[in-house]
Formats: C-alpha cells, structure tokens, sequence
C-alpha cells in the first residue's frame, strides 16, 4: 500500500482524508487500483465502512470539493464513521472481454475448473477485504466493527463479500436484485437468462444453464443471505426500480430468518413488506423500499446508518 495523496482536516478539519494505491504482484507481474479512506476525528475508534463503488472512482480532492448522495462521506463521517471507496472497474474491468486486464488473469490458477471460476463479481468483492486489510491497521478505526456497502451490481457483490469475509460485521445490498437479493425462482424483473446473457463475465458459466430453469436451481439467493448470519444484513429495494424485483429481495430476507432464529437472532420474519419510505429493522436484518427509482441516494444511506447505529449499538 502506498500513499498517493493526503488531506489533514478534510470537511473543515472533520476528518483525514488518503488516497491510497494497492499493489498486487504475483510472479513477476502486479496491478494496482486506488481507493480513498476517510478517518474522522474521534476520541475513541470508530466502525469503518467499504463502498464497492460500481460508477465511477470518486478521487479524495473530489470527494473533499463536491457532494456525492451515492457516496455521501460528510455525512457518514458526521454520523461518526470511517469511510472507504473504490471503484469496481478499477480492479476488474466490467466487460465482457475485461479479463486479461483484471486481477483474475494476475491470481487464477490455470488448471481450475473453467465452468466455476470466480467471475467480476468475486473479483470486486475480493478488493473490497483488500481495501479492509489496510483501513482496519490505522489509528482511529476498529477492526471489529466494519461495513461493506453496495448499489445494483456492487449489491450483489456486497452480499458476496460479506459471505467470504466475516470481519465484514454488516452487509449492505442496495437496489442489488437477480443474482443479488432478489430470489431468483421468483424470475421476475431481470431473469438469470437476461442477466447471463447481459453480463457473463460477472458469474461462473454453470449459473447460465439455469436460465429459463430457474425452477431447478439448486440454491436461491436466501442462502447467501444466511451465510452472513450470524452477522446482519440490510437490503433495500425502490419502488420504481422493478426490474430489481423489490418483492424478491425482500422475502429473500424472510427466507433467510431461520438461519438467524436457529443461531438465536431476531431477523425480520413478517412476509409483508413495510410501507413506502418506513424502514423496518428487526435484530439482525433491515429493509426498507424508498421512493424513486434505481439509484442510492442519501435518504437511503441516513436509513442504513440509523441500522448500523442499532448493531453498533451507538
């Protein structure tokens, strides 16, 4: 890790801000990508929260300059949160002939199955414990309370993370949807054939043998929910955002409750989504469906704060 740029006293001397380089070298050869981590002010260590950021890489001047709801760092470190982003693309080109210029052709191993190894999605989510593996060593964050945070495709990739790595305490899956939290037996909005067909580099091949069959996979999207449990899980939906299948992504939650009620958690048990705008937290799950379209915005960021304050218990 190396440091490109340093801010003292970011937002008016609210917080450091750092841009850093990571470097991965594997015989002979590396690749780099940058992320930016924020660390506010504080007398005691604070959570720190990952944003795999699937638009575009946020720089720490632009950060500092101007405002940014999908990506609000005033706000999270007002709320009393360190803060980090990297952009997904960064680390592993999204497209579908990314791959000789991302970090699956530096670190796969040739003799692996071809028809399982890890696509985009792992990839991104795969950074985004390498973006944790430096911010949890700095003065000022604690290591045991950490968030990753995703929109649509970095959703996705958010539930991922969390799934492989349990120092992520808190998983994030905004607006995530097919291959996300949404059940993909419900094929509704975007199907697993869409999405294959669409984004093939973002999953193994075997999940496309499941488009137009969804009815015959062998798992849904409630188990990679469950895999987080013990730790907690937020999933939010949009009410104009159908292709994402709100309905989906919430009773995947649902589905999800008897892995936490067997590890002695509450969760959200209730099939019946929450109003419009009403966020809904039991225990170790939250919901709740915003307003508007496919988008993260800072309504929804303020509504999983108020989440991780209560898992925090701040």
């Amino acid at each position: 890790y190396e440091e490109v740029e340093r801010i003292e006293g970011a937002f008016n001397g609210l917080a450091l801000g750092r841009q850093i380089r990571a470097t991965i070298t594997r015989d002979g050869r590396s690749q780099d990508f940058e992320f930016v981590l924020f660390v506010p002010k504080s007398d005691t260590p604070v959570p720190v929260i990952v944003e795999i950021n699937n638009r575009e890489f946020i720089t720490l001047k632009d950060a500092v300059t101007t405002e940014n709801p999908f990506w609000p760092v005033k706000l999270i470190l007002q709320r009393g949160y360190a803060t980090a982003a990297f952009h997904t693309s960064h680390v592993d080109p999204d497209q579908k002939d990314g791959y000789a210029d991302g970090i699956r052709a530096l670190l796969d191993d040739a003799d692996s199955d071809p028809a399982t190894r890890w696509r985009s999605l792992s990839a991104w989510g795969w950074a985004a414990s390498r973006v944790l593996d430096f911010a949890i060593e700095q003065d000022g964050i604690d290591g045991d309370r950490s968030v990753v945070v995703g929109h649509s495709r970095g959703g996705k990739t958010a539930l991922w993370a969390a799934a492989e790595d349990q120092r992520f305490k808190i998983a994030y899956s905004n607006n995530s949807g097919c291959g996300g939290a949404a059940l993909s037996r419900r094929a509704y909005g975007e199907t697993v054939a869409r999405i294959t067909s669409s984004f093939p580099h973002w999953f193994c091949d075997r999940f496309s043998a499941y488009g137009g069959n969804e009815d015959n996979l062998p798992i849904d999207q409630h188990q990679l929910i469950g895999l987080i449990a013990p730790r907690s899980v937020y999933v939010t939906s949009a009410d104009e955002d159908l292709w994402a299948d709100p309905l989906g992504e919430y009773l995947s939650l649902v589905a999800a409750s008897p892995v936490f009620k067997l590890l002695g958690l509450d969760s959200i048990t209730n099939p019946n989504p929450p109003p419009l705008d009403q966020p809904r937290h039991v225990g170790a799950t939250g919901y709740h469906v915003r307003s508007g379209g496919h988008n993260l915005t800072e309504t929804d960021w303020r509504w999983f704060l108020d989440f991780a304050d209560s898992r925090f218990e701040r």
